[in-house]
C-alpha cells in the first residue's frame, strides 16, 4: 500500500498554522485519518504525546522518510469544533482555490499575541427606540412552527425568508432561535454592515439577555478572541456580526441566519475570496444544522435556487402591526431641468420634505456615493484631475480637499487648470456633502446628519449616529447604502432616493440587481410605523427595468427580466464565471503576462463546448497604488471545470515569472467586478 502522510499542527496559533510537521499515517489508522482529524502523535526529542488537528494529506515525503515519525492514534472523543473548522478550511480552498494556509488563518479563532486595550463600548450605551416585544402574526406562526417541528426532528433544511420591508423577519429570527437555544442549540445571525449590529444587538438582548456575543471589524484582535472563546466555552448562546462571525467555535451549532443575505458584503475581498452564504450552508451540512437566508430583494442565486426546490421558500407577504408599504413618487429629472429647476432636490420631495418637518417627522436622504462632488474637471479644455498612483477622479470633500477613495491620496483642490491654466475647473457630480448643504439651504432650522464611510471611520460613530437619529437629536439623516439597510425608524415618513440609476452605469453584471436592492431597501424605510410613508426616486432613467419594477415594489416582475438577461449572456447563477487578476509594478510585463494567461485558459477550455473566455482587458481601474492591473473572464457550466483551470494557469505562470513580477487573483462567481 501507498505510504500516506499528514500535515499536522500542534497548537492552534497563527505561528502553528504557518509551521506544520509532517507525520506518517500507519496502515492501521489510513481509514481514520482525514482533514480536520484530532490525531496524538510523538513531539519533540522526549517524544512525549501530543494531540494535534491534520490540515492536509499526501503521498510525497517532505523530509527523509527515516526521520518522519508515525501517527500513535485517533481519540474516540469525537471531532472538537477545531477538527470540523479545519475540515471547513479545507472546503474553501478547493471550492475557491486559496491556500490552505489562508483558508486556516479566516476560520480559525487562533491565539494572538495583543496589548492589552481598553474593552469596546458596551452596545447598551447605544439605548435605541426600538419597537415593544410583540406577538407574531399568522404568517410569522406558519413559519416558526415548521421550523421548530424540524428541529425537533432533526431535518435540518435551507430557508429562504422572502419579506417584504417591514414584514417582522427579525421577529422570526428571534423565534426560531429561541426554540433552537429551547433544544440545547446556539445561533449565528449574520449582519452586513457594523451600522446593523446596533440595533440588532440591541432587540435580541431584549429576549436573550447576556448570552448575546457581537462581533465586528471594529474590535481589537484581544476583545474579538475573547468572545470567541466566551462562545467556544459554552457561555455565549448566541453571536451577531458581519461575514467573519461565520466562524465562531460554537460546539452545538444547530442554526445559521444571514440577513440582507442579498449583499455583496458577504462576498470576502481576500483569500479565500469565499460567499458567506455558500460558505454557511457548507458549514451547516458539517454541523447538522439549519440556515436562514432572509431578504426582501433576495439574491438572484438564492431565488433561483428556490424556485428549483433546493432551498425552502418562505414569504412574508403583509407589514407586520398592519402597516403599509410606503406610497412611491418617481421624478424624472430631465422634466426637471425642463422646468428650470437645476437643484439636487426635486419641487416634489422639496413638498415632501417640507410637510415632513412641519409634522415634526424625519427624512431619510439616500445617494451611493460619499464626498462633495464626484470629480473635478476643466470646462476649457476637459481635464480631469486624477490620482497620480490610480486610474481614477479625485473626488472634491467640502474641507477643499481631493482624495482617491482606492490609496487614500489627498491634495488641495487646485485654482487653475494644470493642463491649460484655464480658471474654469470646479467640480461636478454629487455626494453625501453636496446633498447635506442642499437641505441646509432649503431648510437652515433643520438638523442634518451624514452616515457614510468618511464619517463612521471613529470607533463607535456608527451607534452614535444611529442612536443620535434614533432619539430625534436629528431631523434628516442623509447617507450611501448603509443607512437603507434593515435599519427600523418608526418617526421616517419620508425617503428620497437621489439619483436613483446611479448604479446602472457601473461595469458590473450585476447593475440592475444591485439598483433594484437599493431602491426597494430604501423605499422601506419609510412609514415603518402607524403613519403612512412617501418614497421619492429621483432618476434620469425611469423607464429602465430594474427602476421601474423597484417603484412597482414588484421583485418577481425584476426577478424574470433579470433572469432572461443571465440566460442570454451565459452570467451566474445560469453558469459560473471565475475572474482572473493580473497584477504588476510593470505595464509591459503586465500586458505579457495578460496574454499568456488568457492562452493558458483557453488551452483548458478548448474540449469544453460550455466553456469560453473573455479577454484580457484592462481592468475597470486599470491602475491602483501605481500597481497595473488586467483581468480574464472565464465562463463555463460546470464549476469544476473552472477549479481546474485555475490549478493550471497559476502554475504554469509561476513557472514562467519570478516571484514578485507578477501576481494572480482568482476570484469565483465574483459579486464586484475588477
Amino acid at each position: 500500500m501507498l505510504q500516506k502522510y499528514a500535515d499536522i499542527i500542534i497548537d492552534i496559533s497563527h505561528e502553528a498554522i504557518d509551521r506544520a510537521f509532517q507525520y506518517k499515517i500507519p496502515e492501521e489508522l489510513i481509514n481514520k485519518v482525514e482533514t480536520g482529524s484530532y490525531v496524538e502523535v510523538p513531539f519533540g526529542k522526549g517524544n512525549a504525546i501530543r494531540k494535534g488537528y491534520v490540515i492536509g494529506i499526501s503521498d510525497v515525503p517532505k523530509w527523509d522518510e527515516d526521520k518522519i515519525k508515525e501517527i500513535k492514534g485517533v481519540p474516540d472523543e469525537g471531532i472538537p469544533i477545531e477538527g470540523k473548522l479545519i475540515r471547513l478550511a479545507a472546503w474553501l480552498k478547493d471550492t475557491y482555490g486559496s491556500t490552505m494556509i489562508n483558508a486556516l488563518k479566516t476560520v480559525m479563532p487562533v491565539k494572538e499575541r495583543v496589548a492589552k486595550k481598553k474593552p469596546q463600548k458596551d452596545l447598551s450605551e447605544f439605548k435605541l427606540d426600538i419597537e415593544k416585544v410583540v406577538s407574531l402574526n399568522s404568517e410569522q406562526t406558519k413559519i416558526t412552527d415548521e421550523f421548530t417541528e424540524n428541529l425537533i426532528h432533526g431535518v435540518n433544511r435551507v430557508y429562504l425568508l422572502k419579506g417584504v420591508t417591514g414584514s417582522g423577519k427579525t421577529e422570526v429570527y428571534i423565534e426560531t432561535i429561541k426554540q433552537t437555544v429551547k433544544q440545547g442549540g446556539q445561533a449565528i445571525m449574520l449582519v452586513p454592515e457594523i451600522a446593523l449590529t446596533y440595533q440588532t444587538v440591541s432587540r435580541f438582548k431584549m429576549h436573550f439577555g447576556d448570552r448575546v456575543s457581537v462581533i465586528n471589524s471594529q474590535m481589537s484582535k484581544g476583545e474579538r478572541y475573547r468572545e470567541l472563546m466566551k462562545a467556544r466555552n459554552g457561555e455565549t448562546d448566541v453571536v451577531i456580526g458581519p461575514r467573519s462571525a461565520l466562524f465562531t467555535p460554537f460546539t452545538r451549532l444547530r442554526l445559521i441566519i444571514i440577513d440582507e443575505e442579498h449583499d455583496s458584503a458577504y462576498k470576502s475581498d481576500n483569500s479565500p475570496k469565499y460567499h458567506a452564504r455558500d460558505t454557511a450552508i457548507e458549514r451547516a451540512r458539517l454541523e447538522g444544522a439549519s440556515v436562514i437566508l432572509g431578504s426582501a430583494t433576495p439574491s438572484i442565486e438564492s431565488y433561483a435556487m428556490a424556485k428549483l426546490g433546493k432551498y425552502r421558500l418562505w414569504e412574508l407577504k403583509e407589514r407586520a402591526g398592519g402597516g403599509q408599504l410606503s406610497d412611491v413618487k418617481m421624478i424624472d429629472m430631465r422634466e426637471e431641468l425642463k422646468l428650470g429647476n437645476r437643484s439636487i432636490i426635486s419641487q416634489e420631495l422639496y413638498d415632501r420634505m417640507d410637510e415632513a418637518f412641519k409634522n415634526g417627522e424625519q427624512v431619510m436622504l439616500f445617494i451611493n456615493r460619499r464626498g462633495y462632488n464626484s470629480c473635478v474637471s476643466c470646462r476649457s479644455c476637459g481635464h480631469a484631475v486624477k490620482c497620480p498612483k490610480c486610474d481614477v477622479a479625485l473626488s472634491l470633500h467640502r474641507n477643499g480637499f481631493l482624495m482617491c477613495h482606492y490609496c487614500g491620496h489627498i491634495e488641495r483642490q487646485p485654482k487653475k487648470c494644470p493642463e491649460c491654466g484655464s480658471n474654469l475647473i470646479g467640480g461636478y457630480g454629487t455626494g453625501t456633502e453636496k446633498v447635506k448643504e442642499a437641505v441646509e439651504k432649503f431648510f437652515p432650522n433643520v438638523k442634518t446628519l451624514i452616515m457614510d464611510r468618511d464619517t463612521t471611520l471613529k470607533k463607535g460613530a456608527h451607534g452614535e449616529i444611529i442612536t443620535a437619529f434614533s432619539k430625534k437629536e436629528a431631523d434628516c439623516l442623509v447617507g450611501t447604502q448603509m443607512i437603507v439597510k434593515g435599519h427600523d425608524f418608526p418617526n421616517v415618513t419620508v425617503v428620497g432616493i437621489m439619483l436613483a440609476d446611479l448604479t446602472l452605469f457601473e461595469n458590473d453584471y450585476r447593475a440592475a440587481e444591485r439598483t433594484f436592492d437599493l431602491i426597494t431597501q430604501a423605499a422601506g424605510r419609510a412609514g415603518r410605523s402607524e403613519k403612512r410613508g412617501c418614497t421619492v426616486i429621483q432618476t434620469y432613467q425611469p423607464e429602465h427595468y430594474a427602476i421601474a419594477a423597484a417603484a412597482e415594489q414588484d421583485y418577481e416582475k425584476f426577478f424574470e427580466m433579470e433572469m432572461s438577461y443571465r440566460q442570454i449572456l451565459k452570467y451566474p447563477p445560469v453558469y459560473h464565471m471565475m475572474l482572473v487578476l493580473i497584477t504588476s509594478k510593470d505595464e509591459e510585463t503586465v500586458n505579457e503576462a495578460a496574454k499568456f494567461t488568457a492562452g493558458l485558459l483557453r488551452e483548458v477550455m478548448k474540449d469544453s463546448d460550455t466553456g469560453s473566455v473573455i479577454g484580457p482587458g484592462e481592468a475597470a481601474i486599470s491602475k491602483i497604488n501605481d500597481v497595473y492591473r488586467r483581468v480574464v473572464y472565464v465562463k463555463n457550466l460546470k464549476y469544476n471545470i473552472l477549479v481546474k483551470a485555475k490549478e493550471y494557469t497559476e502554475k504554469k505562470v509561476q513557472e514562467k515569472y519570478p516571484v514578485g513580477d507578477v501576481s494572480l487573483s482568482f476570484d469565483f462567481n465574483p459579486v464586484n467586478m475588477y
